[in-house]
């Protein structure tokens, strides 16, 4: 089973929102982290339908923390985020359930 790493972090709106480093435009918001994880998991699985099934592979967490200008661009403080994953039953080139 893959995974992709998503990143949780406080959202304005007082929720929580989910970004994925390795898929650009992917995001989601809710209130609770619980709900905030599912919304991310749904997120996904549309961004993928949309881009016809394919997804970028995923990267390590390492590799994300040395990602400087994406989480600049992206307001990240890892010291403040959640970080987590988000299985992907099928694999990145798998049909999304």
């Amino acid at each position: 089973m893959t995974h992709y790493i998503a990143i949780f972090v406080a959202a304005e709106s007082g929720g929580w929102r989910a970004l994925f480093p390795d898929v650009p435009d992917c995001e989601a918001e809710a209130y609770g982290l619980a709900r905030a994880k599912d919304a991310a998991a749904t997120s996904l699985v549309q961004h993928a339908k949309a881009s016809g099934g394919v997804l970028p592979s995923p990267r390590t967490l390492e590799e994300i923390e040395r990602d400087g200008p994406w989480l600049s661009q992206n307001g990240i403080d890892l010291s403040k985020a959640i970080v987590t994953i988000v299985p992907w039953p099928d694999g990145p080139f798998g049909d999304p359930q």
